[in-house]
């Protein structure tokens, strides 16, 4: 039983670390892509980016919860990020107290350039035959993931 249970228990280890593991080498071909192309932004600015181009004017909590990252970190990379022109505080209109980011139109325009870099990073598992793969991977960790947060 004992044996079982860690046979188990690996199993799981190597799924977290293989999901670790892509995310690692999506992160590094990301990263060398944007290098090449002369964009000066990390993959948190990227993650801001992305989370402002899918929804404008979210507040910061928000933003802190979607990235997994403190306050204090998130308050530093959009005053980073304000600083260079790509995002600005507004402020709430039905709460004063909180402020709303946005992007600018310099943010606006990142994502022109952005897009093609992920289509390339991404390029190898645009077959149908991944898209499949990941259609299912996907679903499955979905499950995993409701199985855990219960």
């Amino acid at each position: 039983m004992k044996s079982s249970q860690q046979e188990h228990l690996s199993k799981i280890s190597r799924l977290i670390e293989t999901m670790r593991d892509i995310r690692k080498v999506v992160r590094t071909q990301f990263m060398k892509k944007m290098k090449d192309h002369d964009l000066d932004l990390t993959i948190e600015m990227l993650e801001v980016l992305h989370i402002l181009w899918n929804k404008d004017n979210v507040n910061q909590q928000e933003i802190v919860d979607k990235t997994n990252r403190n306050k204090a970190s998130i308050t530093s990379l959009i005053d980073n990020m304000a600083a260079r022109g790509l995002v600005q505080r507004n402020t709430n209109p039905l709460d004063r107290r909180n402020k709303l980011i946005s992007l600018t139109t310099e943010g606006e325009r990142y994502q022109q350039k952005l897009i093609p870099l992920l289509e390339e990073v991404y390029a190898p598992l645009l077959s149908e035959d991944m898209i499949h793969e990941i259609e299912n991977a996907t679903s499955k960790l979905q499950h995993i993931l409701q199985t855990m947060s219960k």
